[in-house]
Formats: structure tokens, C-alpha cells, sequence
């Protein structure tokens, strides 16, 4: 639906690649002005990017104060697509390890969040974010262990509800998605294409990997007013793989 997000000013954390550069590319095709928050400043031909470490409040604070300069007002979208995976079993997990997931996946969408929010709530605007959780902050999957991604993004889950409740007077709505098995360079399941191909086969009722891009639609959906009664919401984009 061309022009759905007109006017409005989004901004993607992570949107370097993956399902943040496809959220990105979608918020610009729907005509929304974007601007990219990312580890890297390197320019993207899908928005203006400004370089900003998630883990810490001081260059999110300045990185979202940048960005509104750069949309000629404060972010009325946030989509909080920053995120890192690894795998280790619990026992082999380290504190260091689990602290350098939790830190970008949870406090970096905390910390983007709450700068988005009060910068909306300062000028009296609403506003819509939509935070990227996953599958596996709703089913554990002992075959890939990675309880430190687990537990960030099912804080990521709870994180959502509370933003909702809470800044719901103002306007503001939260809501996540949960993607699946998404083809994007953060996909591990594919690095042995036989195995890959079986777990999609037993435990993905479409059979299939997603695309970013299939993710990216509906993040925009929620970000948008036809969601306009829906927050707090925690929205799978998996193939159905959590409905088995």
C-alpha cells in the first residue's frame, strides 16, 4: 500500500542488513522518511545511518537526538531490529557470553525504546514501536542451544508489554514480532544445508525458510495505523512453527 506511512519518521535500529535493511526499505517504498541507527556509519542506499552503539545510553540519547535533526522531528517509529545470536550450552555458557547478548538484544531495544518515548512524550506526540523478538523467546529448542538469545528475547517480549501499558496514555503503541527460521545473515540453521533442510521439513509447517522481507511486512503493518488497536502484542512470523 504505497503512501501508508506517509509522513511519518522511522527509525531502525540494526539496519545495516537482515530484517532491519528490509523493514527499512519498506518504510521508504511506503513512503516514510527512515533513518538507520548501526554499529557502522557506512552509507546505505536505503536511508541516511547514523553510527550508535545500542549498549550504551549516552549514543543512543545522542544518536536518536541526531536522527530527528536528520527527519526534521522526533521519531515517531521505532522499529528495534539491533541483535546479535550466538550458541553455546548452558553449562559452556559464561557470564561474559551471556552478558554480551543480553546487553545489545535486551538493554539496547530498552535503551533505544526510552529515547524514542520520551522524545514523543516531550512533544506531546503519538507514536509506534515495534521490537524484534523471536521464536525463541516462546519455545526452547535443545538442538541449538542458546539460552542467553532465549532469555534476552523473551525479556524482549515482557519488555514490550510493559512499554504498551504504560506509555498507552500517551499515545504510544508497542508491539513485537517473534520471526522463525528467517533468511538472513544472522541464519545459522543452514550451515549444514541436509540437517537445515530436515528441521525445516519436520518442524516448519510451510517447509520453507522466511524472508526478511515477509518479516519486514509485518512489522510495518503494526507500525502503521491499520494497527492502530493493537498493542502489546507478540506477533510469530514463522512458517507456524510455534502452532505445532
Amino acid at each position: 500500500m504505497p503512501g501508508r506511512m506517509a509522513g511519518r519518521r522511522a527509525l531502525v535500529t540494526g539496519g545495516a542488513s537482515g530484517i532491519g535493511l528490509a523493514c527499512a526499505r519498506r518504510l521508504v517504498a511506503e513512503g516514510a522518511e527512515v533513518v538507520l541507527l548501526d554499529l557502522s556509519s557506512a552509507a546505505s542506499a536505503a536511508a541516511a545511518t547514523v553510527a550508535c552503539d545500542v549498549r550504551d545510553p549516552g549514543a543512543v540519547a545522542a544518536a536518536v537526538t541526531r536522527a530527528a535533526g536528520l527527519l526534521n522531528g522526533p521519531a515517531d517509529v521505532l522499529v528495534n531490529s539491533a541483535g546479535v545470536y550466538r550458541i553455546a550450552p548452558l553449562l559452556d555458557l559464561t557470564p561474559g557470553e551471556w552478558d554480551d547478548v543480553v546487553t545489545v538484544n535486551l538493554r539496547g531495544t530498552f535503551l533505544a525504546g526510552r529515547a524514542v518515548a520520551a522524545a514523543l512524550i516531550a512533544a506531546g506526540l503519538p507514536g509506534a514501536i515495534v521490537n524484534i523478538s523471536s521464536t525463541a523467546g516462546l519455545v526452547a529448542d535443545a538442538s541449538e542451544p542458546s539460552a542467553h538469545y532465549n532469555a534476552s528475547k523473551a525479556g524482549v517480549l515482557a519488555l514490550t508489554r510493559q512499554m504498551a501499558a504504560e506509555w498507552a496514555p500517551y499515545g504510544i503503541r508497542a508491539n513485537a514480532v517473534c520471526p522463525g527460521v528467517i533468511d538472513t545473515p544472522m541464519l545459522r540453521l543452514m550451515d549444514d544445508p541436509a540437517a537445515g533442510d530436515a528441521y525445516l521439513q519436520a518442524g516448519v509447517p510451510q517447509r520453507r525458510l522466511g524472508s526478511a522481507d515477509e518479516v519486514a511486512a509485518v512489522i510495518v503493518f503494526l507500525a502503521s495505523d491499520d494497527a492502530s488497536y493493537l498493542t502489546g502484542a507478540a506477533v510469530p512470523v514463522d512458517g507456524g512453527m510455534t502452532a505445532i
